[in-house]
């Protein structure tokens, strides 16, 4: 057998106990959900953060420019152009490509959910039209600001970026 040791040159591990404690961490997506960022992932251009939502209605209209994953931890959600919907302990896989309508059901009226998105996400209006394109440099732009106005130190802010 080979010998194995731990390379000098990996990042650091991250581990925050508090994230579903500490409100002010929380940043506003839609006048329907808020955000919760994990982890910014600038090598690979992804991000991991928790979506929120607390009301029924609809979120956003998207498209994937890369996969992504999610893992429902409670409630109730789908999106509009699918007949599935997605319930506590729900595992969801969208490849790239796709355009869909986030949406929280009104079975529970909420949704918390865990994504990974693995790339830019083009947000669309209701004609079909760009109206924003988002990728893990403008989530960090806004996230940034948030911190900023909370009073969340640059400190913690930077710890989700690997």
């Amino acid at each position: 057998m080979l010998p194995i040791t731990a390379s000098p040159y990996t990042r650091p591990e991250m581990f925050h106990a508090d994230i579903l404690t500490v409100n002010n961490k929380w940043t506003e997506l839609s006048k329907h959900g808020k955000v919760l960022p994990l982890l910014f992932d600038v090598t690979n251009g992804g991000w991991i953060s928790i979506l929120k939502s607390e009301t029924v209605g609809r979120i956003q209209r998207h498209r994937h420019a890369a996969a992504v994953t999610a893992l429902t931890l409670e409630g109730v959600w789908g999106y509009e152009e699918h007949d599935w919907v997605a319930r506590a302990g729900s595992f969801v896989y969208e490849p790239a490509g796709h355009i869909h309508t986030l949406y929280v059901h009104p079975e529970m009226s909420k949704m918390t959910t865990v994504f990974h998105v693995y790339g830019p996400v083009i947000h669309l209006n209701d004609k079909g039209e760009v109206s924003e394109v988002e990728d893990v440099f403008t989530r960090l732009d806004k996230y940034a600001a948030h911190c900023k106005k909370v009073g969340l130190s640059d400190e913690y802010f930077r710890s989700l970026i690997r």
